[in-house]
């Protein structure tokens, strides 16, 4: 193959026809159509890297094993509400792409989970069940958060709360929404409307269209719920649109190669079953985990960029912005205004948000901030102000960022060298031991630009 029309050439072309382009001037439609490619281009690069991949592989493992006690506790919370038949409906329909093969695991999950039993586990049984519920709930979290690039998890209690309230209200609410439409066709006025043929023809089409329409709606929801941080509306409406499309093609497609795959049928005989589980599985989760990728970059464009990672900061630039960033966390404790989140700092600060992960990660593990309870999680202070000084702000980011270097005694020793560098370091100890973040608030109280806190 010629160079000119080799896969780097191509790659290279494509790279820059999405990449190079100013999209800020341009008209809304093309500036819709560049970023979509921009998105998708991000999204496929996490895919290919392994990074979503390899968390999607981790939840196909712990869902294995977590599957039947969460259908138990599932099944436990709908039958006090007389839902537990249409559990097993969303299982069936979840396995549907699966043919006769998900018909026979759904039988198959449906009999394991009527045999749990307290009394016949054992309190060691039991509490091993409930640890990998609990184990599936923080994986699935944690995902979703190194998707958004979060730091702090909920507590377990929280996750727990909300993650029952999305089992329970969630089904509550779609039945609602069938009951009103079963209510509105049995009404003597929509009833005759029902008669014309291009009203029945509507209907008809909308029925089709319903199931996913609902799937987008409960992927929304996920993606709302369970980052912890704020995500907008319209970020999860797109990761959702995106997600349930793929799943539907996914579904189309897996149904076909299950029916055509009778050889590797004969090949893995009884374990069949369990292999075209797994994969079904994984592309679950990785459709799932796409769309949060989606939803976050569409949030957040900023963090669109042609190459995988970000540019680390330097450490002058690092050690400013962490100083910077306990500032801004301080005076908006003094002042009663609304903790920042790391979100909202990165924001302030104009730097990546992997930079401002690693800021609050040094900062939050030296003690010098913490995070609150609540969605999303804030930071506040660690320890007062007075008692800060910028020396504790650079030994914290330093360590953290060179916690596994070198050993100093295993380098060469100049001693003209040394001396520069131990006077270096006095003097720069000094002058930073005198100063506190108190000593910075006190002049005025704002910041040295003269911009507001936490509520800009």
């Amino acid at each position: 193959m010629s160079p000119m029309f080799g896969s780097d050439s191509l790659l290279e072309r494509a790279h820059a026809l999405i990449w190079a382009p100013v999209i800020d001037e341009m008209p809304v439609w093309r500036r819709a159509l560049y970023l979509s490619a921009r998105i998708g281009w991000a999204v496929v690069r996490d895919l290919l890297s392994g990074t979503l991949s390899l968390r999607a592989m981790s939840l196909v493992y712990t869902t294995l094993l977590s599957i039947v006690p969460a259908l138990a506790i599932a099944f436990a919370i709908f039958r006090a509400f007389g839902f537990d038949a249409y559990l097993e409906t969303m299982v069936a329909d979840f396995l549907t792409p699966l043919g006769d093969e998900g018909a026979a695991i759904t039988r198959q999950m449906m009999e394991f989970v009527q045999r749990v039993n307290v009394n016949i586990l054992g309190t060691v049984g039991f509490a091993f069940l409930l640890y990998m519920v609990i184990s599936l709930i923080n994986k699935v979290e944690a995902a979703f958060n190194a998707i958004w690039r979060v730091e702090a998890n909920r507590s377990f209690a929280r996750q727990f709360t909300e993650i029952v309230s999305m089992s329970v209200l969630g089904p509550l609410l779609v039945l609602s929404v069938f009951g009103i439409m079963a209510g509105a066709l049995s009404n003597s006025y929509f009833g005759g409307l029902a008669q014309y043929e291009a009203v029945r023809y509507t209907l008809d089409q909308s029925s089709r269209l319903l199931p996913y329409a609902i799937l987008i709606a409960a992927f929304g929801f996920i993606y709302v719920m369970i980052p912890n941080t704020r995500v907008t509306l319209s970020a999860a409406a797109v990761g959702a649109t995106v997600a349930g499309i793929a799943w539907g093609a996914a579904g189309w497609t897996f149904a076909t190669f299950v029916v055509k795959s009778a050889q590797y049928v004969a090949i893995y005989s009884a374990f069949a079953s369990l292999v075209f589980f797994m994969i079904w599985l994984y592309a679950a989760w990785l459709i799932l985990l796409g769309g949060c990728a989606i939803a976050f970059y569409y949030q957040n464009r900023a963090y669109l960029s042609p190459y995988a990672g970000v540019s680390l900061l330097t450490l002058r630039q690092l050690d400013r912005m962490s100083v910077q960033a306990l500032l801004l966390v301080h005076e908006a404790f003094e002042k009663g205004q609304t903790p920042w989140t790391a979100e909202t700092l990165a924001k302030r600060l104009h730097v990546p948000m992997e930079a401002m992960s690693e800021i609050s990660g040094a900062l939050c593990a030296s003690g010098l901030l913490t995070y609150s309870n609540g969605t999303p999680s804030r930071l506040v202070p660690g320890r007062p102000a007075a008692k800060t000084s910028i020396s504790d702000v650079l030994t914290a980011i330093r360590a953290y960022r060179y916690g596994r270097a070198v050993e100093d005694e295993t380098l060469a020793h100049e001693p003209r060298v040394e001396a520069f560098f131990k006077t270096l370091a006095e003097q720069e100890s000094q002058l930073a031991e005198q100063a506190t973040i108190a000593s910075l608030i006190a002049p005025a109280g704002e910041t040295r630009d003269g911009t507001a806190t936490a509520g800009s």
